[in-house]
């Protein structure tokens, strides 16, 4: 059974299972909400798949957030995380997409975080399943959404099944 990071590790690293859902999305002819959305589905694969190069591709270069953190202290972050969790599980669920203009969005996303695969919000007890929400800022740059700033709690039960 794996066990859980320390609760300052995960206050630490809880901001990296953000980073790692925006993976890019390129531009193509669908619309904003769908390459965001497609983007946000491609992070969670990335972070199950522990890819440190599929996230740090897709971060601004002028990231940061509420901890100070910028992109390059995130990847350490990250590396760091995927050493010491050699399975990871996420169940999401993508809050609606504020589009601000042509080149910049909002949404929030809940995610369970546990040691083995994740099927229903009904196993998040039983699995022990970290629930957290996340607030992203996107914006549009180099023909894909890239993060620019991430804001994360502690998320319980009742936010994740809204």
């Amino acid at each position: 059974m794996p066990t859980a990071a320390p609760s300052g590790m995960r206050i630490l690293l809880s901001p990296l299972l953000l980073l790692l859902f925006l993976t890019g999305c390129g531009s193509d002819t669908t619309s904003p909400e769908e390459q965001i959305r497609k983007m946000l589905m491609a992070g969670e694969e990335a972070v199950e798949s522990r890819s440190i190069s599929a996230v740090q591709a897709h971060l601004s270069d002028q990231y940061s957030d509420r901890s100070g953190n910028q992109k390059r202290m995130l990847t350490r972050i990250l590396g760091g995380y995927f050493i010491a969790h050699q399975s990871i599980h996420l169940l999401t669920q993508i809050g609606p997409i504020v589009l601000n203009g042509e080149d910049q969005a909002e949404v929030t996303i809940f995610v369970a975080v546990a040691g083995q695969p994740i099927h229903s919000a009904s196993e998040f007890i039983s699995l022990r399943a970290d629930l957290l929400r996340f607030d992203l800022k996107l914006v549009y740059e180099a023909s894909q959404w890239l993060i620019r700033s991430a804001h994360w709690r502690k998320a319980d039960m009742s936010d994740f099944l809204e």
